[in-house]
């Protein structure tokens, strides 16, 4: 038996996570999504196919860029140890975090703090971002609103501060590391195996015994 024991659900929510993220990663603008049917071509561009490329490609033109973090936090939710979020406010806060953000990307956008990439899907805001600052100029001013889109924002990484760190996948691969350093020492320098006697030995040893046992009986 192994000494590195996987559980069943790391490698089904960690296999999903990976999946999900190069789903992003890989999503090219001409792939359908959602908000676009057209089968290209020249073929699906993503690597996880068509339903990568609805998956992907469609969390990219929601909330930008941001939807990196929902792989990471997708994974998290379900794996976390211990419990200290349970997963329907895990979901809840992950897409306020991500929403957050995308509205940040579009306020940064919008006052020149970055340039948008044209030419790089991955890299174009989102609708959800866009939307939500077009409504929040138009309901309210911008230098009211930002003050409270902050504190939600802090609020959000508060309860989400054991998900969103990466120390746990860190410490996971050192331990992983460290035991297939040790299970392949023991393996070079493993002690010799003591030499079991031979079982003729112990018959005559036995039998020894009984006829001594017996000798002395009949002395007595």
């Amino acid at each position: 038996m192994s000494i590195i024991k996987l559980r069943i659900d790391n490698l089904v929510f960690g296999g999903l996570g990976f999946v999900f993220l190069l789903s992003i990663m890989t999503a090219d603008f001409r792939d359908p999504t959602v908000f676009n049917q057209l089968y290209p071509s020249e073929g699906i561009q993503n690597w996880i196919g068509l339903i990568g490329a609805i998956i992907g490609g469609s969390m990219l033109e929601i909330f930008g860029p941001s939807a990196l973090l929902l792989p990471w936090l997708f994974v998290r939710i379900f794996l976390h140890q211990p419990h200290s979020v349970s997963i329907l406010a895990g979901i809840y806060y992950s897409f306020v975090l991500v929403f957050l953000i995308s509205i940040f990307h579009e306020i940064a956008i919008q006052f020149t703090l970055i340039e948008p990439g044209n030419s790089v899907f991955l890299w174009q805001n989102g609708y959800l971002g866009k939307l939500a600052l077009e409504w929040i100029k138009h309901s309210m001013e911008l230098v009211f609103s930002l003050p409270a889109l902050v504190v939600m924002f802090f609020i959000s990484v508060l309860r989400m501060k054991r998900l969103l760190s990466p120390l746990p996948l860190f410490w996971g691969l050192l331990s992983g590391i460290q035991n297939l350093i040790t299970h392949f020492l023991n393996k070079i320098i493993s002690p010799p195996m003591p030499e079991s006697q031979p079982k003729e030995d112990q018959v005559n040893l036995k039998g020894h015994s009984f006829f001594e046992d017996n000798s002395s009986a009949y002395k007595i």
